[in-house]
């Protein structure tokens, strides 16, 4: 019985402790929120915004340091903190720019919440016609913590984006890229006085070869023609021998010229 008794209580236990792990995983509760509360904020910094433009005192507001985005923070009575409302500024006057100089609020509006903040989305009208969006997010008290007014852009505008984002992105990478080359090309000179490294000298020109002299002419070969004249000679006395003979008259050997022939 002590037993079963034990073995109860484990289990009672166990269950116990099954339950209050699942209450610490369910999931947390969004803020719940009054939507035209929403609105009102967010029409109240639109009109805010316009009386500070119209004031001519916008830039002074802008530039406002610490001291006075505390005085903001005290003067708001918890509608918007400083921080929110200078931004909140500076992103309404870049909006004017694109508006046409003045905007206002539309009925179209989007809130969603989570356990944290609220936001909001608020449609907006410029005078020449552009549209544009402006998020504001809240605390569970409803203050205003940042505030941004997007400015819908056309397809022009969008494809002008985009074609400067690429033609600034190829520039640096190619800026990129040749300052690597150069960087390459001088690193043999940057490292050679630490690794003490020299350059290597040319190596010497073969010496040219002596221009082979021209061939010597042969001297002239000087005939030996003292065995030649003889034969002339004996040539002449045998013709003159037989032409006298054939003829009958005596015939002189000087009357014949013997010359040699030869054949190249």
């Amino acid at each position: 019985m002590t037993n079963f008794k034990k073995k109860l209580a484990l289990v009672s236990c166990a269950f116990a402790l099954v339950l209050s792990m699942t209450a610490c995983g369910k999931a947390a509760k969004n803020l719940e929120y009054d939507k035209n509360t929403v609105v009102s904020r967010a029409q109240a910094m639109v009109q805010a915004y316009q009386e500070v433009d119209a004031s001519g005192k916008a830039e002074e507001v802008m530039n406002y340091d610490d001291a006075h985005v505390k005085i903001i923070d005290q003067n708001a009575n918890g509608l918007v903190s400083g921080i929110a409302y200078k931004s909140g500024l500076e992103s309404y006057e870049n909006a004017l720019e694109s508006v046409g100089g003045e905007l206002s609020l539309t009925e179209n509006l989007s809130v969603k919440s989570d356990e944290e903040e609220i936001t909001a989305d608020v449609d907006f009208k410029g005078t020449n016609g552009k549209t544009g969006k402006m998020e504001i997010i809240m605390t569970s008290t409803y203050e205003i913590t940042d505030i941004v007014f997007n400015v819908d852009k056309s397809f022009n505008e969008k494809m002008e984006n985009a074609a400067l984002n690429t033609v600034l992105g190829m520039g640096t990478t190619f800026c990129v890229l040749i300052l690597i080359a150069i960087i390459i090309a001088l690193l043999p000179y940057i490292v050679a006085p630490f690794t003490g490294t020299k350059k290597k000298a040319a190596p010497a020109e073969a010496p040219k070869p002596a221009p082979t002299p021209a061939p010597a002419a042969p001297a002239p070969v000087v005939e030996d023609l003292t065995d030649d004249q003889e034969l002339v000679a004996v040539i002449a006395a045998a013709i003159a021998a037989y032409e006298s003979e054939a003829t009958g008259t005596p015939v002189s050997p000087d009357t014949f010229v013997v010359r040699s022939l030869r054949r190249r």
